[in-house]
């Protein structure tokens, strides 16, 4: 889910870029000054923090014009770090090649909100009371549903208390909450059963069938494929739903994204609704402009296995994903 950069060996010109990026934010040096050969772009635009930024990666006092062709992927790195206020290398801190437990790895990759979760919040906690949908997951949470913790993980926004409360499983712990609270499968009663990723298909559809097993062994765009492909109310439907069993409501999130789902192929959110109730119809318009609890309305009300369902279940044709955290992603990401 987070990613963090791979750690770098003693830099060599040319300069690798991923070594380039840590020497620009940790201030460290490289073996070798700049030179002026090469017949370099003629970086003349760089201002004093690109400057001091590049000096300092390279081991040199001052930056010589033009530069080295080498060297331009470091400029291009310098003017990114200015431009999102990275001050000069006066303000940087050693590059950190500290060997962390697999605990540890995570919690340095994670907001500090979240790894400080557990001791900001008690499981008795009244919710935020900012949205009555999470503030029932909030409660169902506390009470030690790990199903209702991973729904409310998934569905709640980034930097909010209800996933800070559904991170640490009601304010208890960091961990996977089906593992700390043991209710492995709670999400798969959609039909009254459970299963897991090991689960067989039923065998009553072939190519549905094969759909399950790759879902089964990780791949979210097969459980997506499931969720808008298979029967409504289906176990073929709530496989997928569950991200195969695995009691999470964001499969993209639990096992990675490999790719949209044939079912999306030629789908647009300004798709218009299929017109057979006024009231649908409006939540359709809402949820494909990106309004999540419209998209939530709409999978409550749309008819299992009807088109409004599954416009709301893939957020407007765009990912099977929970509406509210896809949304906040797709704000997130910056204009092309």
């Amino acid at each position: 889910m987070y990613r963090r950069a791979a750690s770098a060996g003693a830099p060599s010109r040319p300069v690798v870029l991923a070594c380039a990026a840590a020497l620009l934010l940790a201030g460290c040096t490289s073996s070798g000054p700049s030179t002026d050969s090469g017949g370099g772009s003629g970086n003349a635009d760089l201002n004093d923090c690109e400057r001091a930024r590049l000096a300092a990666a390279l081991g040199v006092d001052e930056v010589s014009l033009p530069l080295d062709p080498a060297d331009e992927p470091l400029a291009d790195i310098a003017r990114d770090i200015c431009a999102l206020g990275g001050g000069t290398p006066d303000d940087a801190v050693p590059l950190d090649t500290t060997i962390r437990s697999p605990a540890q790895e995570r919690d340095a990759a994670l907001p500090a909100a979240l790894v400080r979760a557990p001791a900001l919040f008690d499981p008795a906690d009244a919710p935020p009371g900012d949205d009555p949908y999470l503030d029932g997951l909030w409660i169902a949470c506390g009470q030690g549903s790990a199903s209702a913790c991973n729904a409310l993980l998934f569905e709640s926004s980034p930097g909010s208390d209800y996933e800070a409360f559904a991170f640490s499983c009601g304010g208890r712990e960091n961990l996977h909450c089906s593992a700390l609270l043991g209710d492995p499968g709670a999400d798969a009663g959609l039909l009254g059963i459970e299963f897991g990723p090991d689960s067989r298909a039923p065998g009553n559809i072939a190519e549905l069938d094969r759909w399950w097993d790759a879902c089964g062994q990780g791949s979210a765009r097969a459980c997506a494929q499931l969720v808008l492909s298979a029967p409504g109310g289906s176990a073929y439907a709530s496989f997928g739903w569950t991200c195969g069993g695995r009691t999470t409501r964001d499969c993209t999130l639990l096992v990675g994204d490999d790719g949209p789902p044939p079912a999306l192929a030629g789908r647009s959110p300004q798709d218009p609704p299929p017109g057979d109730d006024d009231y649908l119809d409006q939540l359709w318009r809402l949820c494909g402009a990106a309004d999540a609890p419209a998209c939530r309305d709409l999978a409550t009300f749309g008819a299992p296995g009807s088109d409004y369902e599954r416009f709301a279940l893939s957020c407007g044709w765009r990912a099977v994903r929970a509406c509210a955290r896809l949304f906040a992603e797709i704000t997130a990401e910056p204009s092309a």
